[in-house]
């Protein structure tokens, strides 16, 4: 799902769906026989029995479907991006820097910058969402902004050139809002920015995955 410039990835299961499914079945039952009784004056046990067991199985079948959504929610780890970064020969603190997005497991279009620094910084915008929205299957949100080179040592910023790429439009007016009117989404915990780094290593390519906190980096 997108929001403004945000992914936010949802996760839908079947016991979910069969949950509502026996819960609205019940209702059906239990109202039907509740109306039967108010127009024949005769009470029907076996329909209000029957719609009492389908509300107990959809109560445990959405039971479990928390369980299980709780669980996924506190261990899903999104996949957004591929980073590959090679040192250039001959240039001290440089390197180049491949990336190419991912979204629901489709690769987009790679990138490659010229970067400078000890080390590849990749970070953007970052949506977290309350515990309950996690549980209902809507997961931390994300836009990727930029890619920049890191130095290991801070006075480095005030005596070497600086490099960063611009990626898909930097944030956006959901980022900005959310940060001056976060009163009035309280649906929504936190929206702060985050980041990944990472040493070049010509030998690795490196997933960048999402988790419930920021992004952060695995290599193969």
């Amino acid at each position: 799902m997108s929001l403004g410039g945000f992914t936010v990835p949802i996760t839908f299961d079947g016991i979910t769906l069969l949950a509502l499914v026996l819960a609205c079945l019940a209702i059906a039952a239990i109202v039907s026989a509740i109306m039967d009784l108010a127009r024949e004056k005769r009470l029907r046990p076996f329909r209000i029995g029957g719609g009492l067991i389908l509300l107990l199985l959809g109560l445990v079948a959405f039971g479990f479907a928390g369980w299980a959504q709780t669980y996924r929610s506190l261990t899903h780890n999104e996949l957004v991006a591929y980073i590959q970064a090679v040192p250039i020969q001959g240039q001290s603190q440089t390197m180049s820097v491949t990336y190419t997005p991912v979204h629901d497991g489709q690769n987009g279009t790679p990138l490659t910058c010229l970067v400078k620094g000890d080390a590849w910084q990749l970070g953007g915008d970052v949506i977290k969402w309350q515990d309950y929205m996690n549980i209902l299957g809507v997961h931390t949100g994300y836009r990727i902004t930029r890619l920049m080179g890191y130095y290991q040592h801070a006075a480095d910023y005030r005596t070497k050139a600086v490099s960063a790429c611009d990626l898909d439009g930097g944030s956006d007016g959901v980022y900005t809002f959310l940060q001056q009117h976060g009163n009035l989404a309280p649906f929504v915990r936190a929206v702060y920015g985050n980041a990944v780094i990472d040493p070049p290593d010509p030998t690795r390519t490196y997933e960048i995955y999402l988790s419930t906190s920021g992004y952060w980096a695995d290599h193969k």
